[in-house]
């Protein structure tokens, strides 16, 4: 272990098995990319880490353990602080909001949000026992792993806020480290000229994407005759099944203005958002709202909602509105349809508020966490 003022480098793992997997696993591969940029003094072994993150860290200092494991929760529990003590780390960083509540490694948790915190009946209409079991580990392991942590990495205040009101955790360990954006990834495109407007929306089962509402939306705005298409991302067919949204459409009677156009994969975001007019995200809850940022690097103009986080991120760039009220939601898409200089304002506001959050300036905040586990192992 690294005794306390010592300078000898740090010996940091990391678990990467989410790389590039929704939202934590774009904040992992990003993180991790940008520690082999600016980090030049510590060693890192990243656990499960996948090829295409490999194969674009340049960083001697940077290893690769691949560890086979039967599920997840033994994984975590059990598994990775034994693979990990095993190559000599001297603590781990989790990075899916939950680690091991076992074995006495230690550790920092990157806890994104307070969600297990909220009933199953709020997450999933219709959970399948796998989403059950799922839902009962994160529950148990976030609960008992947290509070044994070093330290507390969260993502926006907002997060820590409620992590604060929730997990009754001391002030001085909960630490905020912002997301970031790629812009070199997410460049803003020309857009072809279309007679129908394009509305993206980021979509999952759980209830918190408020879907329900957005297709209310859309019926209000095809009701006052307003041409458009509404394309919804992230959920495939297996994950629509668990929700009513294929009913709700129906009963709208708006199936001909709907896309469902299932999980996209990362590197064929920015093509989805350079074909898009607008993005639509009224989410009731996040933990920091990623897709708000890509759409603002996009040049895409955002509608989002002013509740959690998404206000922090999002500043003056996005119009805002309430996310319960489909009538409001309307009303701000029509906004952006019918006036080209109100969506060319929020494109130059968004556009220089994703200048804002870097991937080098959340890995530089971490690194800072990392450094103050010189004294804590």
């Amino acid at each position: 272990m690294v005794k306390k003022g010592s300078l000898k480098s740090l010996h940091i793992g990391i678990d990467a098995r989410l790389a590039y997997r929704r939202g934590v696993g774009t904040y992992t591969a990003n993180l991790i990319l940008s520690l082999s940029k600016i980090d030049r003094k510590n060693r890192y072994t990243l656990f499960n880490a996948p090829d295409s993150l490999q194969k674009q860290v340049k960083n001697p200092r940077f290893h690769w353990a691949p560890v086979l494991f039967p599920n997840a929760a033994y994984y975590e529990q059990v598994l990775l602080p034994a693979v990990a003590r095993s190559h000599g780390v001297d603590f781990l960083h989790y990075t899916d909001n939950s680690a091991t509540a076992l074995d006495p490694i230690p550790f920092v948790v990157t806890l994104h949000d307070t969600m297990h915190t909220r009933p199953l009946s709020q997450v999933r209409p219709k959970p399948s026992f796998r989403h059950r079991l799922v839902y009962a580990y994160k529950k148990w392991a976030i609960v008992r792993s947290v509070p044994r942590a070093k330290a507390v990495l969260t993502v926006s205040e907002f997060s820590r806020g409620e992590i604060l009101k929730t997990m009754g955790l001391e002030e001085t360990k909960v630490f905020v480290t912002p997301e970031g954006v790629d812009r070199r990834f997410f460049p803003p495109m020309p857009r072809k000229t279309s007679k129908l407007f394009k509305i993206l929306a980021h979509g999952a089962a759980d209830e918190r994407k408020n879907i329900s509402n957005v297709l209310k939306a859309a019926k209000l705005l095809m009701d006052q005759g307003k041409k458009f298409q509404l394309v919804i991302v992230g959920m495939d067919a297996e994950e629509l099944k668990c929700t009513g949204y294929l009913e709700e459409e129906m009963d709208l009677e708006i199936g001909n203005r709907v896309e469902w156009a299932g999980n996209v994969p990362f590197e064929m975001l920015p093509q989805v958002y350079s074909e898009s007019d607008l993005f639509l995200y009224p989410s009731r809850l996040e933990g920091f709202g990623l897709p708000v940022l890509e759409a603002f690097a996009s040049g895409v103009p955002v509608v989002a909602s002013n509740v959690s986080s998404l206000p922090e991120v999002a500043g003056d760039a996005a119009l805002l509105v309430d996310p319960e009220n489909p009538e409001a939601i309307a009303k701000a898409v029509k906004q952006m349809m019918d006036k080209p200089a109100l969506r060319k304002r929020y494109v130059q506001r968004g556009l220089k508020r994703a200048k804002l959050f870097t991937w080098e300036k959340t890995a530089r905040k971490t690194l800072e966490v990392y450094e103050r586990m010189r004294g804590w192992v």
